[in-house]
C-alpha cells in the first residue's frame, strides 16, 4: 500500500469516529499480535505462517510511520523524530527476523511495541 493511500485510510477511520489515540493503541496491539504469532511459527518452523504474520506486523509499522504528523520539506517535531526513529527501528529488525528467523529479534521488537504502548496507555489516562 502507498503512503498516501495510508493516510487515506487512517483518515477515514478517525472521521468514523475512532480517536488518532485509539487507533494508535489498537494499531501496537496488533503489531504484538503478529510478533506473538511469527514467533510460535518459527518455534513450529511453519515458514509461510512467520512470513504472514510478520508482514503483517510490518505493514502496521509502515502505517504508523506514514501516518506522522510531517510534512514534506519541513522538520518533524521531536516527537515524530523520536517516533520514526522507533519504527524504522522495529521494521529493521523484523526484517531481520524475517531473514534469519531471529527470535531475538521478534523479543526485542516485542518489548518496544509493549513499553510504547504502555506509555501512550499512560499518557491517555492522564489526559
Amino acid at each position: 500500500m502507498s503512503a498516501g493511500l495510508a493516510l487515506q485510510a487512517y483518515r477515514q477511520v478517525e472521521q468514523q469516529g475512532v480517536s488518532e489515540d485509539k487507533l494508535l493503541v489498537l494499531g501496537l496491539d496488533g503489531i504484538l499480535e503478529y510478533l506473538r504469532r511469527a514467533k510460535a511459527a518459527i518455534g513450529d518452523g511453519a515458514t509461510e505462517r512467520k512470513l504472514a504474520a510478520l508482514g503483517k506486523a510490518y505493514q502496521i509499522v509502515e502505517h504508523l510511520l506514514v501516518a506522522l504528523p510531517v510534512p514534506n520539506g519541513q522538520d518533524a517535531t521531536p516527537l515524530g523524530n523520536r517516533l520514526g526513529g522507533i519504527y524504522r527501528y522495529l521494521l529493521e529488525r523484523m526484517a531481520q527476523a524475517n531473514i534469519f528467523d531471529d527470535v531475538q529479534a521478534i523479543d526485542d521488537c516485542a518489548a518496544v511495541v509493549g513499553a510504547l504502548r504502555d506509555s501512550w496507555i499512560e499518557g491517555l489516562r492522564r489526559v
